[in-house]
């Protein structure tokens, strides 16, 4: 699960990447028609870390109400980062897929 989401990631700052190189070389639109990929895989990765959280979360819960102690429930700080990373990508994927032919 881990690296799923770390390789939707990666695929999303590529793609940002490529359309950006195609719309320097071509035209502009590709920049733009590319940033709808970022949106894409930043969700997907987004949909993937939130669906882990809630899973770890809910195996947690059951350990807790069959032994009656509380673990710790935080995320690791990896995980976190990640989360942030894909809402920052879900973001400039957005502004890509609707300026991005503006831009450059």
């Amino acid at each position: 699960m881990q690296k799923k989401t770390g390789l939707l990631l990666l695929l999303a700052w590529a793609a940002g990447l490529l359309g950006l190189v195609l719309g320097l070389v071509f035209d502009p639109t590709w920049f733009a028609r590319f940033g709808s990929l970022v949106v894409l895989f930043s969700v997907m990765s987004e949909y993937s870390l939130l669906h882990g959280e809630l899973h770890i979360l809910y195996q947690r819960l059951e350990k807790v109400m069959a032994e009656d102690d509380m673990p710790d429930l935080t995320p690791s700080k990896w995980h976190l980062k990640k989360v942030w990373i894909s809402h920052v990508t879900i973001v400039i994927g957005t502004l890509i897929w609707g300026f991005g032919d503006l831009m450059i």
